[in-house]
């Protein structure tokens, strides 16, 4: 992955990610927080949302170049919601996340069509990295 730490590599990212919209469900408000403030600051519309039932009905309601979803939300796991969106939404672009990785969770991440699974923690770096790589 090219280093984001090269002022260019910067401009890069920030030109591919600049007004794109992203949906951040994940039930841990800090670490939404924080990447609400990775996202905003390569400006992006960031929506965040705590709770898997009404981030899903936002998420189908609403168009998102991107979602950010935690793998691990009480009433919907972020693997029922991701499968919940392509089922709607078959291009979506969805980046999943979780402190808890495992090779099951990893195959079904697949078999659903995750466009990344990411485990925590991870750099915002990282993620800027990936999320760029998915708007290209």
């Amino acid at each position: 992955m090219p280093d984001i730490n090269n002022g260019n590599e910067r401009s890069f990212i920030r030109q591919l990610l600049a007004g794109k919209k992203v949906l951040i469900v994940d039930d841990d408000d800090d670490y939404a927080e924080a990447m609400d403030e990775v996202f905003s600051l390569q400006n992006c519309q960031v929506t965040r949302i705590l709770d898997p039932i009404y981030g899903i009905q936002h998420a189908l309601s609403e168009k998102y170049d991107l979602f950010v979803i935690d793998k691990n939300m009480p009433r919907l796991n972020g693997l029922e919601f991701a499968q919940k969106i392509k089922q709607h939404k078959p291009d979506a672009k969805i980046i999943l996340i979780t402190a808890y990785p495992n090779d099951e969770s990893r195959q079904q991440s697949l078999e659903i069509g995750i466009s990344y699974y990411l485990p925590k923690p991870f750099r915002k770096n990282d993620l800027l990295e990936i999320a760029s790589f998915l708007m290209l």
